[in-house]
């Protein structure tokens, strides 16, 4: 009954990448109907082919539409991920466009993580960089971090800024004052400070649009462990989409496990997954 038929899961499958560039082989199907079935309980349907003929209607494809969007994403993240990167950005990243392009000061220093499901990356971005300004004698920078998503639910989850307390066990220990624990011990929450989420700008944001909802001159770009899901072309597409709004002598992020091998990009390695802008393009 909760089974996603071969015709369905052709045709969800080629839905998806055409809008989301999120590719969905024959063997990702099992995963595709976990997530789906979930969907289709809930608004009480019998079977995930009559969500689907739900969704593809004019009523889902204008009420369900980030829902699905939701269910077929991959949201898994932490605070502090791949934590050499936050070790460079506090270290070399910071210091160099601080001191040479003089951006934090008069000029706001702006960060975009272009992926940034429930939020964490974009907290953690935020912290490194409020935490680096403060002892540097600045405790109200001119900063800003940008965080977008391809779903509206997973936007607003991020503003809200509240997450378990397990949560916090990936925070280095000199960062945690930043992260407040509830004052219901039964809640088993914590939330990030308001002078951190004040520096904060999230925005729902599908990386196939040909138009992205940020301004040229961002000065560091983080688009990590999202190009693996696409196919060779759409990241193509994606990676010079990011890198025109770059500024020049800004950074571009990328994951461990993801590569911009065979890319002709104005683009200069400085360390592992992490590349500057040496000119216009």
């Amino acid at each position: 009954m909760f089974e996603l038929n071969e015709r369905d899961r052709i045709r969800l499958s080629s839905f998806i990448e055409k809008k989301y560039g999120i590719q969905m082989p024959p063997a990702k199907k099992i995963l595709l109907q976990t997530r789906l079935q979930k969907r289709a309980v809930t608004l009480g349907y019998d079977s995930i082919h009559d969500y689907i003929e739900y969704l593809f209607s004019s009523r889902g494809l204008q009420l369900e539409l980030d829902q699905f969007a939701t269910a077929v994403s991959t949201h898994k993240t932490d605070f502090f991920r791949e934590p050499d990167h936050f070790t460079a950005l506090k270290m070399d990243l910071l210091p160099e466009l601080v001191d040479r392009l003089n951006v934090g000061y008069r000029e706001t220093l702006v960060a975009w993580s272009s992926a940034s499901s429930t939020g964490e990356e974009v907290y953690s971005i935020a912290t490194t960089m409020y935490d680096y300004f403060k002892r540097r004698g600045n405790a109200t920078p001119a900063m800003k971090v940008i965080g977008t998503d391809i779903s509206e639910n997973i936007v607003q989850f991020a503003r809200n800024a509240i997450y378990s307390n397990d949560a916090i066990g990936a925070v280095p220990a000199e960062y945690v004052h930043y992260f407040m624990r509830s004052k219901d011990p039964k809640r088993k929450a914590i939330r990030i400070v308001p002078e951190i989420r004040n520096y904060t700008d999230f925005r729902q944001q599908n990386l196939m649009d040909t138009q992205y909802r940020v301004k040229k001159g961002i000065h560091i770009i983080f688009c990590r462990n999202v190009l693996i899901y696409f196919d060779k072309p759409t990241q193509e597409k994606i990676i010079r989409r990011l890198v025109e709004l770059l500024a020049t002598g800004g950074f571009l992020l990328i994951g461990h496990s993801e590569s911009l091998s065979g890319l002709n990009l104005p683009l200069e390695q400085v360390k592992l997954t992490i590349y500057r802008k040496t000119g216009e393009g």
